[in-house]
């Protein structure tokens, strides 16, 4: 047995940690080092509750925002969503269009820049895959193809932002977003620009990103067979990386313009898919889907450094306070919470957001609208437990999918650009703050489900709370003692002595282990992903940081205050 720690992990959001006991696995080949337990390391107190106290609700819009210069737009529509029904405002079907125009086009900025510069790397390399690597050779080697699918991400997801910018005033943090509606208008000039700049994306999407995905998962086959062969391990590919308990959970995205209450009752506390929506609600448990109940959603903080009195409690159940944090507390690795829903560790992110719509089989059309291109997706799920590799294929899909949703949205707004852009039988003026009321946000950051709770009183926020995504993956262990999903996840994975080189060479042979080499060593990164362990030896770690990343952690969303410690 040995130990080792990952800290900080690299290419995420935010500041993580990922701890490591290991066990020996005897096989035919030799004695191989895995992980036996796991645990996920979050370093920092998130505070943004407590700074809301007291302001303007209007004011949430705005600052919770700030809580993520990667993830800002998904928290302002959960925040916005919390205040439309503090506000007693439903959204009018211009005012749902724009919002769902803003969160498409950053959600593909997101997908993408996640796929081919955080997580990507690793696939490309272990999958031989030169487009998707860094072009670390610079414009010479895109032009040989070594990174030329990250070179073309790049402008994509710039572009993507374009749209954002377009409507919400700039990116991140966009201004254009009020209880009950916009405030911007659906000008020809907008909707136009939209069009073309989605239809760039939509390029890259159908074209690049699709046919990467599909290399990656015939290259894979290759690398699980030379993998089991070398090592004696029964291991398929990336398949058998990240699987965890078969548990998915989504609040469902882009509700219907024009049936904006099948959306909003889930909001108030009742049972519901969101059928009308393009991406359902609900919670898949091991193949059997369930309607997604908001009550059902709760957090521990047996192994979280909070008072236990708060553990197991309905987010909205309480304040949050200074005097709830303790930080000293025995037995506490994580400022991070460990949200459970009915009781259950949860996966939720975009393999989440497919399984609970599609089950197990991803197979539809999606249509450019302009100029009717279809591409069909036809993805059966490798691994239902969750893996690497569906992970990476959910979010090219979605981004596929999103793009041309975006351009449909913006077609559908010219019917509606006279249409109002705010609820003026709710909201009479933009003075009207409401003397009390409580509101629920359920939406769905790129990472996953997301949360926002507010109550007001006296025109101000009394108590705001928030439940992130990445609590839900990366948290600690529950008041039962069952892992997060990412602890969950690295059980079981390959921690080899050798290096990235020493590994590409076993795998793909003797010449892509020396080019690696060659690439790797002038840029310091010899011993690239290579930790020491407690037993005095370095292993590999690129398997289990492939891992993580598939996640795409953002652990500034879970936390927000870091105690540094001078020596």
């Amino acid at each position: 047995m040995a130990e080792l720690v990952v800290d900080p992990v690299t290419r995420i959001e935010g500041h993580l940690g990922i701890k490591m006991v290991t066990k020996d696995v005897e096989t035919k080949a030799g004695t191989w080092k895995v992980v036996d337990t796991a645990y996920s390391l979050t370093n920092l107190f998130r505070g943004f509750e407590i700074i809301l106290k007291g302001r303007d609700p209007r004011d949430a819009f705005y600052i919770t925002q700030r809580i993520c210069g990667v993830c800002p737009a998904a928290h302002a529509e959960a925040s916005i969503q919390a205040l439309d029904q503090a506000f007693d405002a439903k959204p009018t079907p211009t005012a749902v269009l724009i919002r769902n125009i803003i969160q498409g086009a950053y959600y593909v900025y997101d997908h993408l820049i996640h796929t081919y510069l955080l997580v990507g790397p690793e696939i490309g390399i272990v999958c031989k895959y030169p487009p998707m690597i860094p072009p670390v050779l610079g414009k010479g080697g895109i032009e040989k193809g070594l990174g030329s699918s990250y070179a073309k991400c790049v402008q994509a997801q710039r572009i993507a932002n374009e749209i954002v910018a377009l409507w919400g005033g700039k990116f991140p943090h966009h201004m254009s977003e009020y209880p009950g509606g916009v405030t911007v208008k659906p000008t020809l000039d907008r909707i136009a620009k939209t069009i073309e700049k989605a239809m760039a994306v939509w390029d890259f999407c159908a074209h690049v990103a699709m046919k990467d995905l599909e290399a990656i998962k015939e290259n894979n086959e290759v690398f699980g067979e030379k993998v089991s062969e070398i090592t004696g391990l029964n291991f398929r590919g990336l398949q058998d990386l990240g699987a965890n308990y078969g548990n998915f959970l989504s609040y469902g995205l882009f509700p219907d313009h024009e049936d904006y209450d099948n959306w909003w009752k889930v909001q108030e506390g009742e049972a519901g898919y969101r059928e009308k929506a393009v991406v359902k609600a609900g919670a898949w448990m091991n193949g059997d889907l369930k309607p997604l109940e908001r009550d059902k959603i709760t957090e521990d903080v047996k192994y979280a450094r909070y008072d236990d009195s708060i553990s197991g409690k309905r987010p909205w159940e309480y304040e949050m306070t200074v005097d709830l944090v303790k930080k000293d507390k025995p037995n506490a690795y994580a400022w991070m919470k460990a949200p459970r829903y009915d009781g259950q560790v949860m996966e939720v992110g975009p393999m989440a957001r497919m399984m609970v719509t599609f089950g197990e089989h991803w197979k539809f059309d999606v249509t450019n609208p302009i100029t009717g291109e279809t591409i069909t997706v036809d993805w059966k799920v490798m691994n239902p437990k969750g893996s690497v590799i569906d992970r990476v294929a959910s979010r090219i899909i979605q981004s596929l999918w999103f793009t041309a949703k975006v351009i449909e949205w913006a077609i559908e707004l010219k019917s509606y650009a006279s249409g109002d852009i705010v609820n003026k039988e709710k909201i009479p003026d933009y003075k009207f703050v409401p003397e009390k009321g409580e509101g629920w946000g359920l939406w769905e950051a790129p990472r996953g489900a997301l949360l926002h709770y507010v109550k007001v009183k006296n025109r101000v926020i009394e108590n705001y709370q928030c439940v992130v995504p990445s609590t839900w993956n990366l948290g600690p262990r529950d008041d039962q003692g069952r892992p997060s999903a990412v602890e969950k996840s690295l059980e079981g994975c390959p921690l080899p002595p050798l290096s990235v080189p020493e590994i590409c060479s076993a795998v793909w042979g003797e010449d892509y282990g020396k080019l690696l080499t060659q690439a790797l060593t002038p840029l310091g990164l010899a011993e690239l992903n290579m930790e020491p362990a407690n037993d005095g030896n370095k292993y590999n770690v690129s398997l289990a940081l492939a891992i993580v990343r598939s996640f795409d952690p953002c652990i500034a969303c879970g936390t927000h205050t870091i105690q540094i410690k001078l020596r």
